[in-house]
């Protein structure tokens, strides 16, 4: 499994080796010695589209030698239309196409590589439910990214995750909570919260007000070590996620918190909906509830 992009790459990749695990796989250094190698991509960044067509084409040859491997492309990549159809049409030796909303469905997908000996694609525009309870392989034995939210109701006019990723969809406390427990019983020190917008978690909840200040007042109750979170956007950092920064203890004072522009026309443009002026409000804010963040 090769990952390109964000961290929410990264930890669906740990999903997916998790899955491929279960199915009685193990893990590969070696990509000509492979039976399944899934590319799993990014569309934000014309360079690592660029890096993909280079691998796919490194992989034609691997595959010629190899008839029976299977090539999977997964990720954002498979979620924009153009990249889509050019998979389709000049890389016909990829044996499976899926999306991110697809990543639940990988046993039955492989299986039916398998049996019909044919490419299979399943890509879905609407995004599917939140995966609970799949295995994953963690990359590090320290240090664990935690999924709180999936998607994006931002529409920033320079990018494309909401339509790669759909709307904004946030995990139970619960699940986050007993998710965090249990990495602490297995001796992890670190985690990080990730999301599309981290502080955008609990908006789309109908039935309840909890916000991100709120899971992180509980997370800080927790075992855990370390507590880091990305990515913000700072329309969505409210006074009281600074309050709950402010705790200390395990909350890390770190913040990830893109700029973007110095430029209120240029804000304007890419539809951030802040000015330079509340950006650097909150910064300030910050800096006054925690010191040396």
């Amino acid at each position: 499994v090769v990952t390109y992009g964000c961290q929410g790459n990264e930890a669906d990749s740990e999903v997916i080796s998790g899955i491929l695990e279960r199915l009685g796989y193990t893990h590969s250094e070696d990509t000509y010695k492979a039976d399944v190698v899934i590319l799993n991509t990014c569309a934000i960044r014309e360079n690592a589209e660029n890096r993909i067509w280079g691998v796919l084409g490194l992989l034609k040859g691997v595959k010629n030698e190899k008839k029976d491997m299977i090539i999977g492309i997964c990720g954002c990549m498979p979620q924009e239309e153009n990249a889509s159809n050019k998979l389709m049409e000049t890389y016909p030796f990829v044996d499976l196409i899926f999306g991110t909303h697809n990543i639940g469905n990988l046993p039955k997908l492989i299986d039916e590589c398998i049996e019909k000996k044919s490419k299979v694609i399943e890509v879905i525009s609407t995004q599917g439910g939140i995966l609970e309870g799949a295995p994953k392989v963690r990359l590090s034995q320290h240090k664990a990214w935690v999924n709180i939210m999936y998607g994006c109701d931002e529409f920033c006019t320079y990018c494309i995750v909401p339509y790669t990723r759909g709307k904004e969809r946030s995990r139970d406390k619960e699940d986050i909570i007993n998710e965090v427990n249990d990495l602490v019983k297995q001796g992890y020190k670190e985690i990080t919260l990730l999301g599309q917008n981290v502080n955008a978690y609990g908006k789309d909840f109908k039935d309840r007000k909890y916000t991100f200040a709120d899971l992180l007042r509980d997370l800080n109750k927790t075992s855990i070590k370390r507590i880091r979170y990305t990515t913000s956007h700072p329309r969505d950092l409210d006074d009281d996620t600074i309050e709950a920064m402010a705790l200390g203890g395990n909350i890390m004072p770190h913040l990830h918190l893109p700029v973007q522009s110095g430029n209120n026309e240029v804000l304007k443009r890419m539809n951030r909906k802040y000015t330079r002026e509340e950006y650097l409000e909150k910064v300030n804010k910050l800096k006054k509830a925690v010191p040396g963040i």
